[in-house]
């Protein structure tokens, strides 16, 4: 892993964006697709989980809506309570494979861009592994401590570890294989 500073990361991250300027869909809808498959670590119906690619910290996951909403006023109670379960779910995977101190979530999504979000509705899983002035809120959703970039290699590692871990940490939810990632059933009733 390298940790980039964060004045580094914003101006990658401003890098990404403009070599994306073209594109029709924004960042977090063209982090769910099919050929972004390496960064996925569950599939659910109304979202994904995928391995943030500025991550605050090693394991930093983003559940993110698999349809663009904005705000969480745009989404349905079954959109809602889905996001809400794979949160649920990502935190006690991170807590079996990764063993944090805690884990730390966040809603996010913005009207418009902003430097450090996106106009689409997500939520930040990431696990803390400092118990002193690191870990608080603050710190960790800032940058301020910069951000981890995965080397090759081992991005997909750990979302090999986590994709193994799913099943056997959410109990009771009926899984299946398929496209390289483990895929759960909607949850009945």
């Amino acid at each position: 892993m390298v940790r980039l500073e964060k004045h580094a990361a914003l101006e990658q991250l401003d890098a990404d964006r403009r070599a994306d300027a073209g594109l029709v869909k924004c960042a977090m809808c063209r982090l769910i697709e099919p050929d972004r498959v390496e960064t996925l670590v569950f599939a659910a119906e109304h979202a994904v989980v995928v391995l943030d690619e500025y991550a605050a910290t090693e394991g930093h996951l983003l559940i993110i809506l698999r349809q663009h909403a904005e705000s969480v006023a745009q989404l349905d109670w079954p959109m809602y309570s889905s996001v809400a379960r794979l949160v649920w779910e990502a935190q006690g995977v991170l807590e079996a494979v990764l063993r944090p101190a805690r884990v730390y979530t966040a809603t996010l999504g913005a009207a418009r861009e902003l430097p450090m979000s996106f106009p689409h509705h997500h939520v930040h899983v990431i696990p803390v592994y400092e118990t002193d002035e690191r870990a608080r809120p603050a710190h960790v959703f800032s940058w301020s401590s910069g951000v981890t970039r995965y080397e090759p290699g081992e991005a997909a590692a750990l979302v090999a570890r986590l994709r193994r871990a799913w099943p056997r940490v959410a109990p009771g939810i009926p899984a299946r294989s398929g496209a390289g990632f483990t895929e759960r059933a909607p949850p009945s009733g």
